[in-house]
């Protein structure tokens, strides 16, 4: 295939639906990368209960559990006995009206000279003995939760003696813990960055090995869907005030990478990207190579101005001819050639000629000229 039918640029549409579904791909490959990564940090870390339990003494774990059981108990046994208070004083409340009914009763019969009868002496009596059982029933209640609570208190210095000394016992289990910790977390980033960085970097190499193939959006996909990840796993394994440094000189590196690259290509630039700077040159009527303007037949009586060549004397330009040799005088580039097969003039570094149509191999095409 020639290199002017690799150059040819597709239909608006089939562009942009490659733009789409290169940007389709990316988010999919980030979303497969998502879920290998992931994988990756399921890996089981340290346990910090097992490690516990080499320093942490049994004795001191189940004393303090069973302190803990005790207080809750004895809550249990101090909301039964407010239940019970709960109750006694409704009785008391209703020992102490059935009292007073009884007692204006007695007064109003006393008043009215009326001698009270047996009945309901013996109602008051009962009245009385029932608020009297009631209210030395809830004396009993209240003397029952002070001892539940002095007991709770009790336990609860105690339990709070066991809980220092277990504390003291975790800290060696705490610093080794954190240490395990650290390093579950290195083994799960460098594991992480062992599967990240190749396919970064295979994805680069293949943008940079297919950088003139019909198929640079999938490498393209492929680079931006493994940078975005690489960058997302050091975000989260690396420290926070270590990863800003980390992040910008990863910019400051791709940043001049993409700049030294242009910088080149603008000095030495690929094959087609030269040859479309040739041919507009040459349309131009400019040397590609130095930009001096081309006098040549017609040419030769123009004065070059900011809009073009101006032809100055029509009658001379109208019969001159134009030799099939023809370099710049400024830089002595070759621009015009005989053809060897029509043996017209024809553009040098151009692949055609315009009088035949024959290719010139690409081996004579001076596409390399500073």
């Amino acid at each position: 295939m020639s290199e002017t039918s690799k150059g040819a640029t597709p239909p608006a549409f089939l562009r942009w639906g490659i733009y789409l579904l290169a940007t389709v791909l990316t988010f999919l490959l980030i979303w497969l990368l998502g879920f290998v990564l992931a994988d990756i940090g399921d890996l089981k870390g340290p346990d910090f209960s097992a490690i516990t339990q080499g320093h942490v003494s049994p004795a001191l774990t189940e004393r303090a559990a069973a302190l803990e059981k005790e207080m809750s108990e004895i809550d249990v046994q101090v909301s039964h006995q407010r239940e019970i208070q709960q109750n006694l004083q409704r009785s008391m409340s209703n020992a102490r009206e059935t009292m007073q009914q009884m007692m204006s009763l007695h007064r109003l019969s006393l008043e009215q000279k009326v001698t009270p009868s047996d009945t309901e002496r013996e109602a008051l009596a009962t009245s009385q003995k029932r608020f009297l059982d009631s209210q030395e029933r809830f004396e009993q209640a209240n003397e029952a939760i002070t001892k539940s609570n002095q007991a709770k208190y009790d336990r609860g210095q105690e339990l709070k003696a066991v809980r220092s000394q277990i504390d003291e016992q975790h800290r060696p289990a705490r610093q080794e813990f954190d240490q395990l910790s650290r390093r579950h977390r290195f083994k799960v980033a460098s594991l992480k960055l062992a599967f990240i960085v190749p396919l970064f970097l295979l994805a680069s190499w293949s943008v940079y090995r297919f950088r003139d193939s019909s198929y640079r959006p999938v490498c393209f996909a492929a680079v931006a869907a493994t940078f975005w990840k690489l960058g997302t796993v050091m975000f989260d394994h690396f420290p926070r005030e270590f990863f800003k440094y980390i992040a910008i000189s990863a910019g400051i590196v791709i940043v001049l990478a993409f700049l030294v690259w242009m910088l080149r290509r603008s000095v030495r630039p690929g094959r087609l990207t030269q040859l479309r700077r040739f041919r507009d040159a040459y349309a131009a009527h400019h040397c590609p190579i130095c930009a001096y303007p081309i006098a040549r037949g017609a040419l030769k009586y123009a004065v070059w101005t900011r809009k073009g060549p101006t032809i100055v004397a029509p009658g001379a330009a109208a019969g001159q001819e134009d030799e099939p040799r023809y370099a710049c005088p400024c830089c002595g580039t070759l621009l015009f050639e005989k053809c060897d097969q029509c043996h017209a003039a024809r553009h040098s570094l151009l692949p055609y000629c315009d009088g035949c149509g024959r290719e010139k191999p690409v081996r004579e095409l001076d596409l390399c000229a500073e």
